[in-house]
Formats: structure tokens, sequence, C-alpha cells
């Protein structure tokens, strides 16, 4: 009976110590295409080209406008702040490495009352002890402790490197939230600039609709054209000055919502980007050679970021399964203590002590289970993460691909449809001077040029906001790690 005993017992340690010496899942990095589908282009970008996209727009409010949000918004500086507690959290594992050391110490007093028999009490009163008040009997200890929990098989060392990887991860994180906002700064510049140059046309062709009502009213003075011709135009320029005000209020959310990206006063983007008369859209005229989908790996700071996560999970795993292993610990101490019996004996005496604590999980066995049953779900989640990030990644950059693409093909036409209303509008104004076409004519040829050069803005901005997106989804705005770094590191 005692042998089977022993022999279940055996067994159940051997199941451990093979329960631990698993390894934890490896994820191996989901294959990425070898081309893009939809690139006109093979050639690579180059990385410090990459690096400071927003100096190929050639529009110096621009960059000073991406770098002070870069600098100074809200979301980097909180991202920043998550890197600082992720750090904390590295060397707070990183100090399960090495030994405590403190000094503690100890005093005590304790109260006896005492009621020998009477040939004690004549040897005791000897000490000058007053036995009917009882005895006090005092203790201190004062000492140098150290203590040590030796990381045999590597938890707690597994441990660290994986809180080192969510450091990682927290400034690819930082990095990923600085990109975000500096694409939102040069949106919502583009966006304003649009809109200037938007309101700019309505103002041109409030005049010009002015200008044609005044000669509708002369004419219907000299008995030339009805007074519908009159009221029409007259209709025509107050309908413009309405869209005028619509997109005087739209300019100034937009500007107020600029202000509160780069974290200035409301009103400080109205007052640098004024003019709207001239205001310019930027465009990036060079193209952008994309890469191949692999770059991505280590030019995407939310892919890297993904990656280090899943390996610190990975190394979570592992160090649930280390925590089967068996402990072990070492205590030092050197110090002095002292012992006192009321006024009569009192003594101090210096103490050295070395000991070792060993410990075998058995009891706890399904608890530190259900630690790594929980650990391989977090590991399999990063994982599922790691995956979704690599397809959004990839579906960004195609996305930004076409956008591009039809983005130009739509001004290229627009462009040619804009000069064909040119001179329809042209030849309408020339041919109801004359007498030969009537003002619908005229009205609808005028309609007509304004609203595609309104489109031809539109289009401009539309392209150049793609060329942002396309920037931002491939990963441009940092100089990127090199091979074997990071995402790279995470993937092995």
């Amino acid at each position: 009976m005692i042998r089977r005993i022993c022999f279940t017992l055996v067994s159940s340690v051997l199941s451990l110590y093979l329960a631990g010496c698993s390894t934890a899942p490896q994820h191996e990095t989901p294959q990425l295409p070898p081309d893009w589908f939809h690139a006109s282009e093979r050639a690579s970008l180059e990385p410090t080209a990459l690096a400071r996209w927003w100096d190929r727009f050639d529009d110096p409010q621009l960059t000073a406008a991406v770098t002070r949000a870069m600098e100074a918004n809200y979301d980097a500086q909180l991202a920043m702040l998550r890197i600082e507690a992720a750090r904390a959290q590295f060397r707070q594992a990183r100090a399960g490495l090495f030994p405590v050391l403190d000094l503690p110490g100890s005093a005590s007093r304790q109260w006896i009352d005492v009621d020998p028999p009477a040939a004690a009490r004549e040897q005791l009163q000897q000490f000058d002890l007053d036995l009917d008040e009882g005895v006090s009997i005092d203790m201190w200890e004062l000492a140098l402790q150290a203590s040590w929990q030796v990381d045999l098989f590597g938890a707690n060392r597994a441990r660290t490197q994986g809180a080192r990887q969510q450091v990682r991860a927290a400034q690819a994180e930082s990095i990923a939230a600085r990109l975000s906002v500096a694409g939102g700064a040069a949106q919502g510049y583009i966006r304003i600039r649009s809109m200037q140059a938007q309101l700019a046309l309505l103002e041109e062709g409030e005049q010009v609709a002015g200008q044609f009502a005044h000669i509708s009213r002369m004419l219907f003075e000299a008995g030339e054209v009805t007074r519908l011709d009159v009221e029409a135009s007259a209709a025509e320029r107050e309908s413009i000055v309405a869209q005028r005000h619509q997109a005087q209020a739209a300019l100034a959310q937009a500007q107020l919502a600029l202000d509160t990206l780069l974290a200035v006063p409301p009103g400080t983007t109205a007052a640098r980007m004024r003019g709207g008369a001239g205001a310019i859209i930027p465009i990036a005229d060079e193209a952008i050679a994309p890469g191949q989908p692999i770059d991505l790996l280590r030019r995407r700071p939310d892919l890297i970021a993904a990656a280090a996560g899943l390996q610190g999970a990975d190394l979570q795993s592992l160090a649930a399964r280390r925590d089967l292993f068996p402990q072990l610990s070492v205590q030092a101490a050197a110090g002095r203590s002292g012992l006192a019996v009321g006024d009569a004996v009192s003594s101090a005496s210096n103490f050295a002590r070395i000991g070792a604590t060993f410990a075998l999980p058995l009891l706890d066995y399904s608890r530190r289970q259900a630690a790594i049953a929980q650990a391989d779900v977090t590991g399999e989640q990063a994982y599922l993460a790691f995956q979704q990030a690599i397809a959004e990644a990839l579906e960004d950059v195609e996305g930004a691909l076409v956008d591009v693409e039809g983005q130009r093909r739509r001004q290229r036409a627009l462009q040619r449809t804009l000069a064909h209303r040119e001179r329809a509008q042209a030849l309408a104004h020339r041919s109801y001077e004359l007498g030969e076409a009537n003002l619908a004519e005229v009205l609808d040829a005028q309609r007509g040029a304004l609203e595609t050069r309104r489109q031809v803005v539109e289009a401009r901005a539309a392209l150049a906001t793609a060329q942002v997106a396309l920037y931002l989804a491939l990963g441009g705005g940092w100089q990127g790690p090199e091979p074997g770094t990071a995402a790279a590191s995470a993937s092995r």
C-alpha cells in the first residue's frame, strides 16, 4: 500500500516535470503576396523619402502643420505616456531576476506573572527580580537581510523578455498614433485649402452673376429682354451667395477642427491660412512607388506593434509553463539581537544565518494549468490580431493605390471637361450679347462651368488626400527599423 502511494506520488511529480518541459505554442508569420495586385510600378521606395513624405508636397505650411501635430497633439502625448507605463512594467518584471536586500528590525516586550514554588523563588530573587509585580522580557533584532528566488528554469526571464516586447509594442503604437495625427493634419490642411479654393470660385461666380444681372437689367430697360430674364439672373446671383455663406461656415468648422488637432487656440489656423483667392491644393507630383508587401512588416508601426505583442504573449505562455518547475529561494541575514529579563539579565550578540527553500507545486496544479490555458488563449488572440492587422494593411495599400490612380484619371478627364465648359460659356455670353441665344442658355453654360471648376478642385483635393492615405498605408512618416528587428524578430 505504501509502495503504491509512493509510486503515485512519483508519477505525479514526473507528470509535472513533463508538463513543465513542454514549450509554448509557436506562431508563424502569415504569408504575404509577392507583389501588389494594383501596383503600376514595381520600384521600391527610398526610406528617406518615405520617412518625410509631407516634404514631397512642397508646401511649407503643410510641413509646419504636420510637424506641429506630431509634437503637440494630445493623442500623441498620451501614446508617449503609455510607453512610460510599459517601461515601468518592464522594470518591475526585471526586478524579479535580482536579489532583494532590506533592513528589517523588530522589538517586543512581554510581561509574565510568575508564581514559582518557595524553593525556586529564593533562587530567582538572587537576580533582583520582583516576582510579585511579574517579569518583563525584552527582545530586539536588527539585521541586513537578502533573499533571492533563483530563476533556475527561466520563468522570470521569459516574463522579463515578454515585458520588453510590450515596451516595443508601446513604442510602435506611439509611432502609429503620431503618424495617424500627421495624416489627419495633412488631410485637414488639404480640406481647408480645397474649401478656400471653392469659396474663391463662388466669389468669382457671384461677381460674374452680378455683372450678368446688371446687363440683364440694362437690356430690359432697353426693351430687348423680358422681366423673366431679369428675375432669373437675380435669382442665379442670390443662389451663389447662399452657397458662399454655406462654404464659409464649413471652412470655419474645418479650421477649428485643425486647431484642435494641432493643440493651438481657436482661430490660429484661420489667421495663418488667410487668402483663399490664392489657395493652392498641394499635390505630390512624383509617382509613389509602393515597394513590396513584405516591406510592410518592418515599416508599418501597427504591424510591428502586433508582432511584438504576439511575441510577448508567447513568452508569457512559456513563463506560465515554467511555473510548473520546482522553485528555489536563497536567504541570508547578518545582524545583532538582544535579550533582557527585567533589570537583572541583559545580553546582546551578533548573528548570521543562511538558508534555502525548495518548493514543488502539487496541490495547486489545476490553478497553474488554468494559467497556462489562459496564456495560450491570449497568444491565440494576439496571433489573430496580427493576422487581421496584416490583412488590413494589405487592404489599405491596395485601396490607396486604386484611389490614387482613379483620382488621377478623374482629374485629367475633368480638366478636359472644364476646357469645353469654358469655351461653351464664352460662346453663350457672346451669342447672348448678339441676341442669338436666350438667357436660359447663358445661365446653363455659366452653371456648368462653375460646377466643373468646383469638381476640378474637389478632384485635386481627393487626389492629394489619396496620396496622403497611400503614404500612411505604406508606413511612411518615420525611419523604419532594419530587417531582422521588431516585427522580423517577433516573426522568428
